[in-house]
């Protein structure tokens, strides 16, 4: 079964002018072709029961739909090969199946109150392999995380990532379990690159995937 949470996020009036900000970009990138992107999330947690190991959550990113594949990070919990409680996952789908996984060398659950978790989740095609990360990890459960240095990779037959759309983040990210336990989960700004690093757009308005309105 392909990976979906129990409740389908709705986007807010904020954050459909969010949305039409990002959808200018695929004509910014005529001149250059997007070849990397970056999505900076934000976790708070008010008050997380160990005992229960919540809260659970998980955020997405994808090439395009998520019905042609899709990485999934996993925060507080692993989903495979089997589930498993606290620590740090990532996976690729197909999207029907996981391709590839990555556990992060860390276990910890989370337990302690009004905790911030920051990162990045990067997205890059290069000759046919796109490449999936998060980097500038910043938390108090796990420290610092990034595996950046060794990617998910996936083969692909895309040649850049200009059919990427954040809003395939947004609508399948999310608090999988004991959401009460979460104040917000942000996507706070996303970065569309070229091949050469330049920066070819940015939306920086944040917005909110939990709670919704």
């Amino acid at each position: 079964m392909r990976f979906r949470f129990t409740q389908r996020q709705r986007l807010s009036w904020r954050a459909i002018l969010w949305a039409c900000l990002a959808a200018a970009v695929p004509s910014a990138a005529t001149a250059a072709d997007v070849m990397r992107v970056e999505e900076d999330w934000q976790l708070v947690v008010n008050q997380p029961d160990a005992n229960l190991n919540g809260p659970q959550l998980t955020c997405v990113i994808a090439p395009a739909s998520a019905d042609q594949g899709y990485c999934a990070f996993d925060l507080n919990y692993n989903t495979q090969p089997g589930y498993a409680a606290g620590g740090l996952q990532m996976h690729l789908w197909n999207p029907s199946q996981p391709i590839v996984v990555g556990d992060f060398p860390v276990s910890g659950v989370m337990q302690q109150p009004n905790e911030t978790v920051t990162w990045t989740q990067t997205m890059s095609i290069n000759q046919g392999v796109l490449s999936f990360a998060v980097k500038n990890g910043q938390s108090a459960t796990w420290g610092g995380f990034d595996n950046s240095a060794s990617p998910l990779l996936a083969m692909t037959t895309a040649t850049n990532l200009n059919s990427y759309d954040p809003n395939v983040s947004l609508n399948n990210s999310g608090v999988c379990f004991a959401s009460n336990l979460v104040t917000s989960l942000t996507l706070n700004a996303v970065r569309w690159y070229a091949a050469d690093g330049t920066l070819i757009a940015q939306v920086t308005t944040p917005q909110t995937v939990h709670p919704q309105d």
